[in-house]
């Protein structure tokens, strides 16, 4: 009976110990993710039926002192406003965003994403524009293999 206890110990002690050697890679691998996540968020602007593919159904929309928790009648009406707009400009707007400074932090199967975005906004006939530096946050919730954005908040970049 004392070596079956003992074994038993030894495979605890074994099964413990390689969770403690490998579960920092997996975290790696997830922040990695949700890095990857970040961009591609930042770079579908231009394909917004796209980009809503990376949004839980249920995410919030936080910018402009406005707050959209009907996650399909927002993206109808980002993406109604998008089409109104490239018919008074008279051709498809180009939007190129730059992501810097992104930090992320994993906690399981949630994820925070902070970093400044740039939007350089460059209408068909018109002169380019770029906006102020927004801050921006991302909440995403891992599902399955994947990752999707639950809740967004941006705000704009103020002096110290």
């Amino acid at each position: 009976m004392l070596n079956l206890e003992r074994g038993s110990r030894l495979t605890t002690l074994i099964i413990i110990l390689a969770g403690l050697i490998f579960a920092p890679n997996t975290f790696a691998d997830d922040a990695d993710d949700v890095m990857a996540m970040v961009y591609q968020y930042g770079d579908l602007e231009n394909d917004l039926e796209a980009q809503a593919k990376l949004m839980r159904s249920d995410r919030i929309f936080i910018a402009n002192g406005l707050r959209q928790t009907d996650e399909a009648k927002n993206m109808a009406n980002q993406i109604a406003g998008r089409k109104a707009g490239e018919a008074l400009n008279g051709g498809k707007t180009k939007f190129v965003t730059t992501i810097e400074g992104p930090v992320v932090s994993v906690h399981g199967d949630v994820a925070v994403a902070s970093f400044v975005r740039w939007w350089n906004v460059y209408p068909h006939n018109k002169a380019s524009n770029t906006s102020a530096p927004t801050w921006v946050t991302l909440v995403l919730i891992k599902e399955g293999s994947g990752w999707l954005i639950k809740h967004v908040h941006q705000s704009p970049l103020r002096g110290n």
